[in-house]
């Protein structure tokens, strides 16, 4: 005989509900297990400490790292499969994240049941041997107690609790959910990053796009669009006595859209600012773009733009190579801050330019601004020099919440152990009040509280 389909409809979407409620439970205890726990703190500890010690694309723009093109074909493959040159923004680093922020969650709801029941628990009316007599009045025993900073926390069948520095209670559960946001942040950081690296020179409007910038890109980006265009106008730089760089700073101009007023953004080692969506950063690197014009013999004429570094110290020189497009030819150029070399001030100094090919030197020369001289088969005229600098703008999200995280962590940390909840339990008898003292932590550091509380009470019976 068949049965009523509403019937057997009832029954399949209870055995349904059970399965999955038995699958729910399982799957929270296997993910909130002390042995799952630590496989993944271990396994997001070990990504983080091999992407410290290798060098990743996050250090090098977008550029893959030299350890990665030296690979056999197969590592290779395997290394951009895996993402093992930029492990912070790859699927499976993100994938343990999120598993280990799922089980802080569960974790911090339990602790929130554990931390509630505590901080409302009234103890059974059973007289503890610790407890210590007091004769006088609860009433009496209850002022001297709350002059002394302890309050009333719920009183049941004879049994009254004074509790002191009650927040502390809660330490424990602040600092589970510092690390949920300090993880849940730093899963929208992985999952969101988004950032450009470009190269400035002076004075010259740069219409930035996906050709000219070094994008990095995280597992889920966000398609923002780039500033239209930026001019370095300014960079300034202080430097301490022992030449070393003091302070370093850009005075830029965005434009959002072509046509559009430009707006100006200051910036500096660690004084970042903001444009649109972005965090704009100065990266501390910089120095001199000379632009340089090549004549060949047939008349042919070509330029080139040579980037130096600043130098270290006033007394010795910046090097800086390059190869020149579509020849066999190396370029070396170098420079001093000054002539005279007596401070890290920049002043017209030449450049001095060496033409090699292969090992063979071809020729050498030095140029003043506006200057010309032979290099090899060149005729060669330095047409200008600016200062370039290094933007980096950062359209990654979650970072604030991190810090958030942080503070969270650093009050929890605070309220369990520079607030340490003490308890005062207070038991109604016949033959008077029977008084015992609880602390979470260091009980013997607050016993003589205890004791103090313990003998006003009795000088106040006596008075």
């Amino acid at each position: 005989m068949l049965q009523n389909p509403l019937s057997l409809c009832r029954r399949i979407i209870k055995l349904l509900a059970i399965l999955f409620s038995d699958f729910i439970v399982k799957a929270t205890k296997f993910i909130t297990s002390r042995s799952t726990v630590i496989a993944l703190f271990i396994a997001i500890s070990t990504a983080l400490l091999v992407a410290s010690s290798i060098p990743q694309r996050s250090t090098h723009g977008d550029k893959t790292p030299a350890w990665v093109e030296k690979l056999p074909a197969g590592l290779h493959y395997l290394t951009n499969l895996f993402g093992l040159d930029f492990i912070v923004g790859s699927s499976w680093f993100a994938i343990l994240v999120a598993l280990f922020w799922i089980s802080l969650v569960i974790s911090t709801f339990s602790q929130y049941s554990a931390t509630k029941a505590l901080a409302n628990r009234i103890p059974p009316a059973a007289m503890p041997q610790e407890s210590i007599r007091v004769d006088c009045t609860l009433s009496a025993f209850s002022t001297v107690a709350k002059a002394t900073g302890y309050r009333e926390a719920g009183s049941a069948d004879g049994v009254h609790r004074f509790v002191k520095n009650r927040i502390g209670i809660w330490g424990n559960f602040l600092l589970h959910i510092g690390l949920v946001t300090v993880v849940f942040f730093s899963l929208v950081y992985v999952l969101t990053q988004h950032r450009v690296i470009f190269r400035l020179t002076g004075q010259e409007i740069t219409r930035l796009s996906t050709d000219n910038v070094q994008e990095l890109r995280g597992v889920l980006p966000q398609q923002r669009e780039l500033p239209y265009s930026v001019v370095l106008k300014n960079l300034e730089q202080r430097f301490w006595k022992n030449d070393k760089l003091e302070y370093l700073s850009s005075e830029l101009y965005f434009t959002d859209k072509p046509g559009g007023d430009p707006q100006r953004v200051d910036i500096a080692v660690s004084d970042k600012s903001h444009f649109g969506p972005y965090i704009v950063y100065q990266a501390n690197a910089y120095g001199r773009a000379f632009d340089l014009e090549f004549v060949s013999a047939q008349g042919e004429i070509h330029r080139e733009r040579l980037y130096l570094p600043y130098p270290s110290r006033r007394d010795t020189a910046a090097y800086g190579e390059m190869a020149i497009p579509g020849t066999e030819y190396l370029l070396k150029g170098k420079y001093y801050v000054n002539t005279e070399r007596t401070s890290m001030k920049f002043d017209v100094s030449p450049l001095t330019l060496r033409l090699l090919r292969g090992k063979e030197l071809l020729g050498e020369v030095s140029l003043s601004q506006g200057s010309t001289g032979q290099l090899g088969p060149f005729d060669v005229r330095l047409a200008q020099s600016e200062w370039w600098t290094d933007i980096l703008l950062d359209g990654t999200r979650g970072t604030f919440g991190i810090f958030t995280g942080f503070a969270l962590i650093l009050a929890g940390v605070l309220s369990a152990y520079c607030l340490v909840p003490r308890e005062i339990i207070a038991r109604e008898t016949d033959e008077g009040i029977y008084v015992q003292h609880l602390a979470r932590r260091f009980a013997q550091f607050y016993r003589e509280e205890f004791d103090e509380i313990v003998q006003k009470a009795k000088d106040l019976v006596e008075g």
